[in-house]
């Protein structure tokens, strides 16, 4: 046993104070000496960096040849090719960020219209009966148009873009008439728009809708008149018809060309969709589902929501134009057609050609439809058609639907086409073509000996309305007498007075002028002027065979 053991301080001391001692002179000596402390220093980072890059193993036993070695590979640069050359500041877009307002959390935002560009048409300045002039501006002229138009139609817009050959939605005037597709020419084939009846008929209609809208961006059936500046209008129709008529007014500024982002009436437009937005409910309908003919209201407001969505794309409106659809598919009777409930069995031949036409503005909007909606719609049309051409409400070959009492005396049903023309037009719509289904040809030819006239028991603007949809796309001569029937029936009958709050609007004394009111009048009468660039042709104005669907 050693000493140490038995005495285990002392030995612990005495190395203490030599370690202590040690330092202290290591510490005097790098004191004296700071480049020998960075010599040591750097020979030490030079062997670390060696043995990171090199490393030698020890060789196992028995193993011969030289010692493994691994070595770090290079780190890997990409290729960076050099930015392009940015485009010559003329040709670029300046964008000023601080005009532009902040992103809005709110889906269902639409943002406020851009200002009126320099020379935009306004309709507060706009004298149809004064020559073009700075202070009065042609509306045919390229520098009046509304921002980015192209003219044509807002059916059919969709995600093409707008799809016609004329530039402007708006006709010439006298002289500027072009030729060969130009302005005034919606076919391309050289023959003139009918300027009359859109300058003196369409922007009057226009100014007065817009000028009855009420504040809350409806149209009012019985309470328009609150917004009379002058005169007081009259024509009252009923309150359970304010979507429905709301839907029909936004219709004719879109037929024009005009939304809520382009054009002289984009506040107009904007306060109309937003209102919609706001009565549609949980299962898209639009006004809901407690007026007893609640699908008419729907359907002209599902046409207007879907058109104004094809032709801006707006987000705020895609969902509101896709509910409002969906509910068209989803209340149609299995393999049938539409009445006033939800696939309760019933059907009708005036329902069915508004839910038609809601499924074909879908279709160009690029809003998905089960095409077979169409074909059901059609089949059903048929099952109403009777040999000679007429289809009928819910008879075959039956007269259209009137209110009993002194309407119907009033207004004798006998006199009408109007489901005939309602038919018609499902059926071009499915795909028919007036050489392939005898069936359009023959309605044509009675809507030719029940041509437009303002005769007290001849007048209804719902027929007009539909059978110059239908006659516009069967075109030829029996087109023509339609069309100049419908120009005097329609222009010669418009209140134009400007001493007038009734100024652009037409009395509404039709058969269902008590339902609507002098909105509903208006709003048909204007969307039967916008026929000649508000929808193409189907089949570019030919009656031949169909085009595969």
């Amino acid at each position: 046993m050693s000493h140490a053991s038995e005495v285990p301080g002392e030995g612990a001391a005495v190395s203490g104070a030599d370690a202590a001692s040690g330092v202290a002179r290591l510490r005097a000596f790098v004191s004296a000496s700071p480049w020998v402390t960075i010599s040591v220093l750097l020979h030490v980072l030079v062997l670390t960096l060696l043995t990171v890059v090199v490393l030698h193993d020890k060789p196992a036993e028995g193993a011969s040849g030289p010692p493994q070695m691994i070595a770090l590979a290079p780190p890997r640069l990409e290729r960076i090719d050099p930015a392009p050359e940015p485009p010559p500041l003329a040709e670029r877009t300046l964008i000023d960020l601080t005009s532009l307002p902040p992103p809005d959390p709110n889906v269902d935002y639409i943002p406020d219209a851009l200002p009126f560009r320099r020379g935009e048409f306004s309709p507060e300045s706009h004298d149809d009966t004064a020559p073009p002039g700075p202070l009065n501006l042609d509306p045919a002229a390229l520098d009046s148009l509304p921002s980015t138009s192209t003219g044509s139609t807002s059916i059919g817009a969709g995600n093409k873009g707008w799809r016609g050959t004329s530039v402007s939605v708006w006709p010439g005037r006298g002289d500027r008439i072009g030729k060969g597709g130009g302005p005034g020419h919606p076919n391309g084939d050289g023959r003139p728009r009918d300027k009359d009846i859109v300058t003196t008929s369409t922007i009057p209609a226009l100014q007065w809708l817009a000028a009855h809208q009420s504040p809350d961006g409806r149209w009012d059936c019985d309470g328009f008149d609150a917004n009379c500046k002058k005169s007081k209008c009259d024509g009252r129709g009923e309150a359970t018809y304010d979507v429905g008529v709301t839907g029909l007014a936004l219709l004719c500024f879109l037929g024009a060309g005009f939304t809520h982002q382009e054009g002289p009436f984009k506040k107009t437009v904007k306060d109309g969709l937003l209102y919609l937005k706001s009565v549609q409910d949980e299962d898209g309908v639009f006004g809901g589902k407690s007026c007893p003919h609640y699908q008419y209201n729907h359907a002209c407001a599902a046409l207007a929501m879907a058109e104004a969505f094809g032709m801006t794309g707006a987000n705020a409106l895609r969902k509101p134009a896709q509910m409002g659809v969906a509910w068209v598919g989803r209340s149609q009777n299995p393999y049938c057609a539409w009445r006033y409930g939800c696939a309760d069995g019933d059907n009708d031949t005036s329902v069915t050609g508004w839910m038609t036409m809601v499924l074909k503005s879908a279709i160009l909007c690029g809003i998905d439809v089960e095409h077979t909606s169409l074909d059901h719609a059609a089949a059903f049309i048929d099952e109403m058609t009777e040999e000679n051409g007429r289809t009928g409400y819910q008879q075959k070959g039956g007269y259209p639907a009137r209110v009993t009492g002194p309407t119907l005396e009033k207004f004798p049903a006998q006199n009408s086409e109007s489901l005939t023309a309602v038919g018609m037009l499902v059926r071009i719509f499915d795909g028919h073509a007036a050489g392939a289904d005898p069936s359009i040809g023959k309605g044509a030819d009675l809507l030719v000996a029940q041509l437009p006239k303002w005769d007290p028991q001849f007048i209804d603007f719902y027929y007009w309305y539909y059978g110059t949809l239908a006659m516009f796309q069967v075109g030829g001569p029996r087109w023509e007498k339609w069309n100049a029937a419908m120009k005097t029936a329609i222009v010669d009958h418009q209140r134009l007075d400007r001493a007038e709050d009734e100024f652009g609007s037409w009395d509404p004394v039709d058969p269902w002028s008590q339902e609507g009111g002098r909105v509903y009048a208006t709003a048909l009468n204007c969307l039967c002027t916008e026929v000649y660039y508000r929808y193409p042709r189907v089949f570019g104005g030919s009656t031949g065979a169909a085009k595969p669907k």
